[in-house]
């Protein structure tokens, strides 16, 4: 008798008891996982959630599926208010396991029912990186998002914002207020406008008497001839007006053309509008003309920027229109009315007697039955019901209820002035 033939028998036996063991094994593994999961959920019927959680844990050692277990867990912690344990062992299932979007929307809810609203938002965010079509989590992202909290600084007035700085009146005189309701500039002078850009002076007139101040308020530059106003600088020319008559000065204060107009404003991105005989026209900051004067007008900001988000709107045979910085039409709509883009976002444009908001590219987004609208800005816009302002998200939903009596876009940092009665900012959750 060959080796062979000795060995086969062998081999197959020793197969043959090793799957039988591996068989019991698993057999005693899933009795042991039954015994302890069925003891567990007695415990939970009788509400002794603090031994059900023991039994969890003895039964997860059983089982390769143990999400079900955990979150079993997670739900006893929440019954026993052991908040700590139940945020901890939320995050640890959150991160091991992908984001399951059970235990997401508890852990939301945790967080929402106790006003944590900058945990939920967190938590909303991390999960629609997952699944970012999921229409229940973003609604509630964008609830979350509509959620602030107020930063009193009562002024009397407020008058626009740009470069980080919001323009504020107090018993009549005006200063520079930061978003954090921190005052920069006190009110002091008659009439002041934002810190501009290249350089980072500010406008400012005292005594009828215009000049620029630096960011300590120090007075830094002065023209050498009597000004009616001085405006914002940018791209290192401001514009001013003297004599009836406006054009621009350098950064030194120095008249930069001899061109004049009957309105000049300020510059962005090498742009800026200026007013001749009634009509309007985009020059560069060489002075040089992108378009004739062939505009009805031009819609600018606060602080005479029309140019800022590098398109401009302008009227055109009776109809506003999107232009980019070479002058040409973007979309073929026309509106009737129109507002200033403020972000790289929609802005409003009013359409057979409707406001609603319109893309850069000209496109028509989606139109409002509201009586007046603003810009959007940091994923939401301000709109108007006939009493109070309230704001809306990009899919027209309601996020901050109608409780204003005026309202500003948000910043880039999430602030945004309102009135409610007296002046306060309101900061978004994150």
């Amino acid at each position: 008798m060959t080796m062979k033939k000795i060995l086969s028998p062998t081999i197959i036996l020793l197969l043959v008891l090793g799957w039988g063991n591996i068989i019991g094994g698993n057999a005693r593994k899933y009795k042991n996982y039954k015994d302890y999961m069925a003891k567990a959920r007695e415990l939970d019927e009788k509400e002794i959630y603090i031994d059900a959680v023991e039994q969890y844990k003895k039964a997860r050692e059983f089982t390769e599926d143990k999400l079900p277990i955990e979150e079993a867990i997670l739900d006893d912690y929440l019954k026993l208010e052991k908040y700590k344990d139940f945020e901890k062992h939320g995050n640890m299932i959150l991160e091991n396991y992908n984001y399951p979007r059970n235990v997401a929307r508890k852990m939301t809810d945790y967080y929402m029912d106790r006003k944590q609203t900058a945990n939920a938002l967190k938590l909303v965010n991390a999960y629609l990186e997952k699944d970012t079509n999921d229409d229940e989590f973003l609604e509630m992202q964008g609830k979350l998002r509509g959620t602030y909290t107020e930063i009193y600084f009562g002024k009397d007035s407020i008058s626009g914002y740009y470069n980080g700085f919001y323009v504020f009146s107090q018993d009549g005189k005006e200063g520079l207020i930061k978003s954090d309701g921190s005052e920069k500039i006190k009110a002091i002078y008659e009439k002041i406008y934002p810190y501009g850009k290249e350089p980072n002076y500010a406008a400012v007139c005292e005594d009828n008497a215009w000049y620029y101040i630096d960011k300590n308020g120090y007075k830094k530059l002065a023209t050498d001839f009597k000004v009616e106003t001085l405006g914002v600088y940018g791209n290192n020319l401001a514009p001013y007006c003297s004599e009836g008559k406006c054009s621009y000065i350098d950064e030194n204060a120095v008249k930069a053309t001899d061109n004049t107009y009957e309105f000049a404003g300020s510059f962005a991105n090498k742009r800026a509008a200026v007013k001749q005989n009634g009509k309007w026209a985009i020059i560069k900051n060489d002075f040089s003309q992108v378009t004739d004067f062939i505009y009805e007008d031009v819609i600018m900001d606060d602080f005479g920027f029309a140019t800022s988000q590098n398109v401009y709107i302008a009227k055109f045979e009776g109809k506003y229109h999107i232009f980019n910085l070479d002058g040409k039409i973007k979309g073929n709509a026309g509106f009737e009315d129109a507002k200033a883009f403020i972000a790289d976002e929609s802005t409003a444009v009013k359409v057979d007697g409707k406001w609603g908001f319109a893309n850069k590219n000209g496109e028509i987004e989606f139109i409002t039955e509201y009586k007046d609208v603003k810009a959007f800005s940091n994923g939401f816009a301000a709109v108007y019901n006939g009493e109070k302002w309230g704001y809306i998200n990009n899919n027209s939903t309601v996020v901050i209820d109608f409780e204003f009596n005026e309202a500003y876009s948000f910043n880039n940092s999430g602030i945004a002035a309102v009135k409610k009665p007296s002046w306060k900012f309101i900061k978004l959750a994150k």
